[in-house]
């Protein structure tokens, strides 16, 4: 038996049998593990004792729809993004199934990656949610508190401790329930409370600067929501984007595939070239557009690493399962940090989601499955050139370019190709202000639940 710990990493603890769940014969290891002894001699209470509720939906079969008047759609990887992706299922399906959330209820993910937490904004206020994320609703003065305890270390062992299943572990409402949360004085919930609903503002007030800039970008340019265009298709009914294409629409590469020529792209092509504003192409305003050599990575300690992000990371609220690659041992290692002002584009997988590098991940480093544009601020100003990239008129023009049988790429080559219209400077800075006021409030959020987190780590702790 010794001879095993030389090799392996394992945690035991002995477990007298009077803590034994034997009403449920909870038996697995995990359930037991010494990430609870940081419990041992404070009060606590069972989760379900600061809530009306805690519930999980049905499962249900998704029944996806292309209409903007039905009811917005969640999945459970999108609950952690700044900017989730949305799908739409019926207005009758959700309110049957009782699928929507509201505002402060408190969202859990339950299934594969357990314990990712978001308190309900009014970004995704009213949307349907995966029945694989459980709905908490907290009592009154308790969401922040709540929130900031099961995002902590503590709280987030707790939940995976509390989880199930042999090869892909899930908890539900009922064992989230039991989570036992610690009584702390008074000050201290009331403080995380109010830290954790400060950062929900901030994000939403982010939100909806980038709303706006988005908006003025279309103003500035004369070019109307995409939902008010007409999209050319052959088919009667508009379920399939069908079109004739003429040879003369060929490019050098010839390219055939059916995406390039898609309709929607072809409309905000056309009207690009009707703006009033000067179109150029992004090539002229690139300093470099970029993908970094595919390298080893080489995970070490975080302090003997750099932050290393994944495009998965790159559009989470705040990263999780975050790794650091070595200083010493990962190659050209400097080609693949970020600075402020760079435009960062997902190039695999999910294609064309833009992140702007600024107050928030200077100096990390970046997977090569993500592009790299560095804007000449002397030519547009950056802050608008990420408004335009990341507005309808600047993915479907990216998105157009994605290639690939099985897994969806882009090259950096096609990030000198996309059509920028040019508005007048003073309206370019407006437009980038708001974007970097954005930024500024998401990083004064991060800080804000940094803040939270130091403050319950020490009521935990005394340290």
């Amino acid at each position: 038996m010794n001879r095993i710990f030389e090799y392996f990493d394992i945690d035991t603890v002995l477990v007298q049998s009077s803590v034994i769940d034997f009403v449920d014969c909870k038996l697995n290891p995990s359930f037991y593990s010494a990430n609870q002894t940081f419990i041992n001699g404070l009060e606590t209470k069972f989760l379900y004792e600061l809530c009306k509720d805690i519930f999980n939906p049905p499962v249900f079969k998704r029944e996806f729809i292309n209409d903007v008047n039905e009811c917005r759609y969640l999945a459970s990887a999108e609950i952690s993004s700044l900017e989730p992706e949305i799908d739409f299922i019926t207005n009758e399906q959700a309110n049957k199934l009782n699928l929507r959330v509201k505002n402060g209820w408190i969202l859990v993910t339950g299934f594969g990656t357990i314990g990712n937490i978001r308190i309900v904004d009014s970004i995704i206020n009213d949307f349907a949610v995966a029945n694989n994320v459980a709905r908490i609703i907290p009592k009154e003065n308790f969401t922040g508190f709540i929130a900031a305890f099961l995002s902590s270390n503590y709280g987030n062992k707790l939940l995976n401790d509390y989880a199930a299943g042999a090869v892909v572990k899930y908890i539900e409402a009922p064992q989230i329930a039991q989570i036992p949360i610690p009584i702390l004085p008074d000050d201290i919930i009331t403080e995380t409370n109010d830290l954790y609903l400060a950062a929900v503002r901030c994000r939403e007030d982010a939100h909806n600067l980038l709303i706006k800039a988005r908006t003025l970008v279309l103003e500035y340019n004369n070019l109307p929501p995409l939902e008010e265009a007409e999209f050319e298709t052959l088919d009667r009914d508009k379920e399939i984007d069908l079109r004739l294409v003429s040879t003369k629409e060929f490019t050098d590469d010839f390219r055939l595939d059916a995406n390039y020529y898609n309709p929607v792209a072809e409309t905000i092509i056309a009207k690009l070239k009707l703006s009033q504003n000067k179109i150029v192409y992004s090539g002229e305003l690139n300093i470099s557009a970029f993908t970094p050599k595919m390298f080893a990575r080489n995970y070490v300690d975080a302090l003997n690493g750099i932050p290393f992000l994944s495009g998965k990371n790159l559009i989470q609220i705040r990263p999780t399962g975050l790794k650091y690659i070595s200083k010493t041992e990962t190659n050209d290692v400097s080609n693949l940090l970020v600075y402020k002002d760079y435009i960062l584009v997902t190039r695999a997988g999910t294609v064309g989601r833009t992140i702007y590098i600024y107050h928030n991940y200077e100096n990390f480093a970046v997977s090569d499955n993500v592009l790299r544009i560095i804007p000449n601020s002397g030519s547009i100003d950056p802050g608008y050139y990420y408004a335009f990239l990341s507005s309808d008129y600047g993915f479907y023009q990216i998105d157009r370019f994605k290639h690939g049988s099985v897994i969806d790429v882009i090259d950096d080559d096609y990030l000198n190709s996309l059509l920028i219209p040019i508005p007048e400077k003073d309206q370019q800075k407006e437009i980038g202000d708001l974007v970097r006021q954005a930024y500024d409030l998401r990083a004064e959020a991060i800080r804000l639940e940094d803040e939270a987190q130091e403050i319950l780590t020490k009521a935990l702790t005394g340290k």
